[in-house]
C-alpha cells in the first residue's frame, strides 16, 4: 500500500465518512472502490465482520432504510500512519426507522487507492447496537 501522503486521500475519507453519515450513499459509492473491503471487527449477532464487493455495498445500501438520520459529528480525520492507512473517528447521533435513538462512537481506518476507499475498518461499540434493536 502506497503512503497516503496527498491531502486528496484524506479528502476521499472525509467525503466518505460525511456522506455516509448524511445517508448520502450514492455519493459515498462514488468515493468507494468496486471490490471495497468493509471489516466490522466488533459487528455481533453472528453477522459478517468483513463483507467484500458487492456484499460491502449491500451493506451501504441498507443504511438508509435502517435510519431516519445518522448525523456523524466531530469527524476528525487524522491523516496517514506511516504505512499509509488513514485514521479518523467520528460520532453518530442518529435515530432508526422505529424511532429508537442510535447514538455510537467510532475509530476507523482507511486504504486509498486510485482516489477510491480500496478498505474501510471501523470499530464502534455493539451493545449500542443491540440496544437500539439492530443486532
Amino acid at each position: 500500500m502506497k503512503p497516503a501522503t496527498a491531502a486528496s486521500d484524506v479528502d476521499i475519507v472525509e467525503r466518505a465518512v460525511r456522506a455516509v453519515g448524511a445517508l448520502d450513499i450514492g455519493e459515498a459509492r462514488r468515493l468507494l472502490a468496486d471490490d471495497l473491503v468493509l471489516e466490522l471487527p466488533f459487528r455481533s449477532g453472528g453477522h459478517p465482520r468483513t463483507l467484500i464487493g458487492d456484499d460491502a455495498h449491500a451493506f451501504m445500501a441498507l443504511l438508509p432504510k435502517i435510519f431516519l438520520r445518522m448525523d456523524f459529528t466531530e469527524v476528525i480525520v487524522h491523516g496517514a500512519t506511516s504505512s499509509g492507512v488513514i485514521a479518523a473517528e467520528y460520532v453518530s447521533n442518529g435515530m432508526t426507522k422505529a424511532g429508537v435513538a442510535y447514538c455510537n462512537a467510532y475509530a476507523a481506518f482507511f486504504d486509498v487507492r486510485d482516489d477510491k476507499i480500496t478498505r474501510w475498518r471501523e470499530y464502534f461499540n455493539p451493545e449500542v447496537i443491540v440496544a437500539a434493536g439492530l443486532g
